[in-house]
Parts: structure tokens; C-alpha cells; sequence
């Protein structure tokens, strides 16, 4: 039995791990071909959010250039993403990124995440997440658009960015800090169970914020705590090396204890001879 639990723990990491660990991705510091579109000179409208045609396509070409780098197939937006608020690009560019890495969508919106990512938008700050849920939450101000959002999340949120190129990762401010990728980690997001995802946008920023951001975005992802995360079965596999690991040692113990009976037993001579009685 214990070498057949152990045999379970190897299969789990080898059948079920993810190839590629979305939390430990490569440094990305992009650069982009000369002529090519860039997010960061094609996005200077007055609008807020800036949906025009050149400041998206140069969006979407950075975080394809992004994905490429990963070896990732890249993203071709649906003839309808335009007619999407700003929130629900979120939600589906987030809900890509996890596809294409083969983790479940979250299809599911929660009314207690939207408020609570509504309230904290407004007031530009990560979302809380409820105690009795599990997950993350991000937050993003100053940027164009929902897509450019995603791509400074998923491909531009390390250090070397962060201070080489003035990124806008205000928790990554040292190469150990724990906040590096800590946006990337929230959008793929996978140690909970029936996870549901909160997602707001806004302009109408509290007086306190409203001249230092013109625009202000949220997305959380949060579900019940999973015992065992989805796609990372490390330690399901350290779990049953243990209870296997015990099942050996009693195994070693009783085999001792039942050889010393035995050698005391030979050591003892035969049984003495039955009583006989007599008349």
C-alpha cells in the first residue's frame, strides 16, 4: 500500500503540474521594433479610456510581443470586445491569459467582489477580499485602456521594469520584493474552488484621489479556500509521501517486533509436558 501511495504522489506531479509556472515567468523587458506600434506614443487622446483604433492596436501588439516571448499563442480580440466596458475587458483579457495556460476561466461574477472592486476604485486601492474567501486583488490607475492594463500586469510587473523603464509597480521596489509579479500571481489565480471575480472602472475618482488619477481600475478573483490547488499538486504529493513515508515505518516496526518474539520464543525450549494425573 505505502508503495503504491508513493507512486500516486510521483504521478501527481508529472500528470498533473502545470509545464510552465505562471507565478515564476521570465524578465520581460521589451523592446520594440523600430516602426512598430507602442502603447505609450499611440495612446496620448483626450479620451478617457482611450478606445481609439491606434491606441488599441498599439495595446494589442505589445502584449502579443509580450506573449511571444513566452512562447504563447497571441490574442486576437472578438469583433464585439469594442462594444465591452472597460470592467469586462478586464475580465475577459484576464480570463484569456489563464485559458491560454490551460486554468479554468471564471465565467462567474460575485455582487460582494464587484462592490467591494467598485468601492476601491474609487477610492484607487486594491480591493479587500472577504475573510471567508480566498484569492487577490489588483489595482491600476493612469493607464489608457483595459488592454494596456492586462499587458502592465501580466508582462510588465518585475523589478527590472519597474525601475529600468518607469514602470508603475509600487510594490516591487526592491528584485526580492514579495509584491513583484504579485499582479501577474492574482490573475492566474488558482488556489480556490467555485472562484468568482469582482471588476469595476471609473473616472469619478474621491476627491483625495481625483488629481492624482484620471481613471482607475480593479479586478479581483476569489472563491472558497482549496484544499488542494488545481494544477498544483505539489502538495497533494508531499501529503501522501508522508502518510506513506508512516505507513513504512510501522511496517519496519511491527516486522521487528514479531522477528524478537520469534527469537525469544526459540530461545525458551520446548513446552513443558502437559500435566498427567493420576489415580
Amino acid at each position: 500500500m505505502a508503495m503504491v501511495l508513493l507512486l500516486i504522489a510521483g504521478s501527481s506531479l508529472f500528470l498533473f503540474a502545470p509545464t510552465q509556472s505562471p507565478t515564476s515567468p521570465p524578465v520581460h523587458d521589451l523592446t520594440i521594433p523600430a516602426g512598430d506600434p507602442n502603447w505609450e506614443t499611440a495612446c496620448h487622446s483626450a479620451l478617457i479610456p482611450d478606445t481609439t483604433p491606434a491606441c488599441m492596436q498599439a495595446a494589442l501588439f505589445d502584449l502579443n510581443l509580450a506573449r511571444r516571448t513566452e512562447g504563447l499563442p497571441q490574442l486576437t480580440l472578438p469583433q464585439d470586445f469594442a462594444t465591452f466596458n472597460q470592467a469586462r475587458q478586464l475580465v475577459y483579457l484576464a480570463n484569456n491569459e489563464r485559458s491560454i495556460r490551460k486554468l479554468p476561466t471564471v465565467v462567474k461574477s460575485s455582487p460582494k467582489l464587484d462592490h467591494l472592486a467598485r468601492q476601491a476604485a474609487t477610492q484607487a486601492r486594491d480591493p479587500f477580499i472577504p475573510a471567508s474567501m480566498n484569492g487577490g486583488s489588483d489595482w491600476a490607475g493612469n493607464f489608457p485602456n483595459a488592454i494596456v492594463v492586462v499587458f502592465m500586469w501580466m508582462y510588465e510587473d518585475g523589478y527590472r521594469y519597474t525601475n529600468g523603464g518607469g514602470g508603475s509597480n509600487l510594490d516591487c521596489q526592491s528584485p526580492k520584493a514579495s509584491g513583484c509579479w504579485g499582479h501577474r500571481a492574482v490573475i492566474l489565480e488558482d488556489s480556490s474552488t467555485n472562484t468568482r471575480y469582482g471588476a469595476a472602472f471609473t473616472t469619478q475618482l474621491a476627491p483625495s484621489q481625483a488629481l492624482k488619477y484620471a481613471d482607475s481600475y480593479t479586478l479581483e478573483f476569489a472563491g472558497a479556500p482549496a484544499l488542494f490547488a488545481l494544477g498544483n499538486t505539489s502538495q497533494l504529493a508531499y501529503t501522501i509521501v508522508v502518510i506513506a513515508l508512516l505507513m513504512i515505518l510501522v511496517s519496519v516496526a511491527s516486522w521487528f517486533v514479531r522477528r524478537h518474539r520469534r527469537r525469544d520464543g526459540r530461545h525458551m525450549g520446548p513446552p513443558s509436558p502437559p500435566y498427567l494425573s493420576w489415580s
